[in-house]
């Protein structure tokens, strides 16, 4: 700074506005690139936030109505009958392996529309299922987009899919793909709970020639909520990918995928030569960063083919796991806009900065001379060289507003030197003046009051001169005044101290008494309260009685609809098991019948005949549980009668005690009422004496304090006229010594009588209004009262 101080304007301010120019280009240059940059920056991760959140919702939503739709398969009247004839079929299989040959090696369709065959030709109970069921649950893969739809047995036996693999009619429990995740899903949901669904995440599938596949089952129970096996479907990966790498939004190397806890991805690269699914990412650094929760921001970090990009990652719940969604694009088509905003920026900029360093220098140079010019100027007014001409006095701008300045500054300066010597003269003249007001000021401040200035002053001096006079013709006067009015404040202070003294003792009295009150109202107000808080709280112990016994209504009420419900039960089982005894029957005479059409076909019925023997001796034995379950219900119903009566009758006997139980609560609360309002009573007459009693308290320091105010008084009268003494007044000076002789004495006098009076003396110090405080302090009290 001290370099360009040393500088001349001349020089200093051209080179100011070329820099100041070129720092402002450059300036709103950067600014605008960054701000355009972080915009872009913005926009990217607003951009990639909407896609991540849409498609993970998509994903979810999806997920989530695949699994209301593999549940209701569970309780699903067409599934349930198709798990309970499927499995009947195959227990009667001689060779449950001829199956595949049935449907894979001999189905006459080609690979890929195996599904297309609806009943082998060989006459036998499973085919006849097959062709039954097979075209329904045909339609349900196909309808649903599933990559195949299987039915399991309790054994773990694949009786049913409808694709037909290598997986076909096999053991997964311990057959050759016990453990994959067909396999796992089969166990947990065989052994989980009805309506909840099991999911197996993504692995390479062995019958499905090792492509990624999850699995998603749930167990098949019968309307007695037993479980007869399990529905699954296998997931299409392909309606994954639609979901999460749909190129829309995306631009050119944007992609989106998922990957699990594994760190494998879920789906494939949108890309043909990218990436597949269950492909290892474990190397990518944002990877961990998708599977935690906390991460929905943009980052910078490189993809599987080494480019860098910017990526955004969030999770998504899949049934009972999480996966992680990640956003990619590369930097360069991120960046590309900016790069080109930045390119035209420098062009702009240089532009820019070249025009304006070019005006500024013109600019500068048209200030510069006419400064100099002025600058000279300057120097020879300081110099007190007059005789100066300015040419730039006619202009508008602030040049001319400063030569205009400087010329009304030379003639001021001229002035004030002329002016210089007229002041010398005038200050002479004021010093004989202020000499002879000070010697007038010196006998007033002596006390003097008959000292007048006669001599004229010159010109409109003379004003303090008669001012003067006046105000000690003005003193004279007060002082005179002041002297009568000494002897009234006299007087009336000898009968406001004699008035006071009275009125403090009888004061002290009435203290004294109300006290004594105030202690016999607060013993009584003690007694009535200890009494109305034991009322209380007898008059609460009865409510909360009443209270349980009330509560005990409902209880007894429910307990005999209860056993009302029980016994209605009863009568339904009853029904249920009359219509259990029939079908028995029933049952009986068509395996019966069975028979008989199974001898008729001779050999090839033998087997049917064994079946049918079985079926209604089963048919005998549920007849005969039937009918025992039936005689000891019927007993139940006796005995939930006999509970029904007892339950009334208890609760007619607790709706007696709570009517009395209320009667005795309401008699115990007039009373706590009662005392309660004795006790308020007692209390507000007990504050009422209480403030009464400090109220007269008050009063009685008032009084004293007015009692010392007035003997004070007595004592500022004796001092205003040993103040008086002090003064010269023009004719009255006998009369006034005289008067604050005779006055000293009475108040001397009235001064012995106080003494004698035992009166409290004002103490040294003290003023005359302390009373008149003492009230202003206790107004609000009185306000209150």
């Amino acid at each position: 700074m001290q370099f360009l101080s040393k500088l001349p304007i001349a020089r200093k301010l051209p080179a100011m506005i070329v820099l100041l120019c070129l720092a402002s280009s450059l300036s709103i240059a950067f600014i605008s690139y960054e701000d355009f940059e972080d915009n872009i920056q913005a926009e990217t991760s607003r951009a990639f936030r909407v896609i991540s959140e849409s498609r993970a919702e998509g994903l979810e939503v999806w997920f989530d109505n695949l699994g209301r739709q593999v549940a209701s398969y569970g309780s699903d009247p067409t599934v349930v009958a198709a798990v309970s004839a499927f499995d009947s079929a195959y227990g009667l299989m001689i060779d449950p392996d001829g199956l595949q040959a049935a449907y894979i090696n001999e189905n006459p369709n080609p690979a890929g529309a195996k599904d297309l065959y609806d009943q082998a030709p060989e006459p036998i109970p499973y085919h006849f299922q097959h062709a039954r069921f097979h075209p329904h649950f045909r339609d349900i893969k196909d309808s649903s987009g599933f990559y195949d739809f299987f039915l399991f047995n309790g054994q773990g036996d694949l009786i049913y899919s409808v694709y037909k693999e290598s997986d076909y009619a096999t053991n997964f429990v311990n057959g050759p793909f016990a453990s994959s995740g067909l396999a796992e899903v089969f166990v947990r949901a065989r052994d989980g709970l009805q309506g909840q669904v099991y999911f197996a995440d993504f692995t390479p599938y062995a019958p499905s020639l090792n492509a990624p596949a999850g699995f998603v089952a749930t167990p098949v129970v019968d309307e007695t909520g037993a479980t007869l096996g399990v529905v699954a479907v296998q997931i299409p990966i392909e309606l994954i990918a639609r979901i999460v790498a749909n190129p829309l939004g995306l631009g050119e190397t944007g992609e989106v995928y998922l990957i699990g806890p594994d760190l494998l991805t879920r789906s494939a690269s949108r890309f043909p030569d990218g990436f597949q699914t269950l492909a290892d990412v474990s190397d990518l650094r944002h990877a961990d960063a998708a599977l935690r929760p906390d991460t929905l921001a943009m980052t910078r970090s490189e993809n599987l083919s080494g480019e860098t990009v910017y990526t955004l990652s969030r999770l998504v719940d899949v049934f009972d796991r999480q996966w992680g969604l990640i956003s990619e694009m590369t930097v360069e088509e991120v960046n590309a806009p900016i790069a080109a905003v930045r390119n035209k920026m420098i062009i702009v900029t240089l532009l820019a900065a070249g025009v304006s360093i070019f005006v500024g220098w013109l600019a500068a140079r048209a200030f510069v001379t006419p400064l100099s010019r002025l600058s000279l100027a300057m120097r020879k007014v300081s110099e007190k060289d007059y005789e100066i001409t300015l040419d730039e006095k006619d202009r508008k701008d602030e040049i001319g507003v400063l030569s205009n300045a400087l010329l009304d500054f030379r003639d001021k300066l001229r002035a004030s030197d002329a002016a210089e010597d007229e002041r010398l003269a005038l200050q002479n003249a004021q010093r004989k003046i202020v000499d002879r007001l000070s010697e007038a000021l010196k006998h007033l401040s002596d006390g003097d009051l008959t000292h007048r200035i006669t001599t004229r002053f010159d010109g409109d001096y003379d004003q303090l001169r008669q001012d003067f006079n006046e105000t000690v013709d003005t003193l004279n006067a007060t002082l005179g005044s002041l002297v009568d009015r000494a002897g009234d404040v006299r007087s009336r202070a000898e009968s406001m101290s004699q008035a006071s003294d009275d009125l403090s003792r009888r004061t002290e009295n009435q203290a004294a008494t109300l006290e004594e009150t105030a202690a016999a109202l607060d013993e009584m107000t003690a007694s009535v309260r200890s009494a109305a808080s034991g009322a209380k709280e007898v008059a609460s112990r009865v409510t909360d009685a009443s209270k349980d016994a009330e509560d005990s209504k409902p209880v007894v009420q429910s307990a005999v609809q209860a056993m009302n419900d029980i016994a209605a039960s009863s009568e339904e089982i009853s029904k249920i098991i009359g219509v259990i005894d029939d079908i028995a029957f029933q049952t009986n005479l068509l395996a019966l019948n069975a028979g008989v059409e199974a001898a008729r076909a001779g050999e090839a019925g033998r087997g049917f005949a064994v079946v049918a023997s079985e079926v209604r001796a089963l048919a005998q034995r549920s007849s005969e549980a039937a009918k025992q379950i039936k005689a000891l219900i019927s007993q139940s119903a006796h005995q939930v009668t006999d509970g029904v009566e007892l339950v009334g009758e208890a609760g007619q006997v607790l709706t007696r005690i709570a009517s009395h139980i209320d009667h005795i609560s309401e008699l115990i609360g007039d009373i706590a009422s009662g005392a309660e309002e004795q006790s308020i009573g007692l209390g507000e007459i007990n504050i009422g004496v209480t403030q009464l009693d400090k109220v007269t308290q008050q009063n009685a320091a008032m009084v004293e304090e007015q009692t010392a105010s007035s003997h004070a008084l007595n004592g500022d009268s004796r001092e205003l006229i040993d103040l008086v003494r002090g003064f010269k007044l023009e004719g009255g000076t006998k009369t006034l010594n005289a008067f604050a002789q005779d006055t000293a004495e009475e108040l001397n006098a009235a001064a012995h009588r106080s003494d004698t009076d035992a009166i409290p003396q004002r103490p040294a110090g003290q003023t005359a209004v302390s009373g008149q405080a003492a009230l202003k302090r206790d107004e609000s009290f009185w306000e209150e009262f």
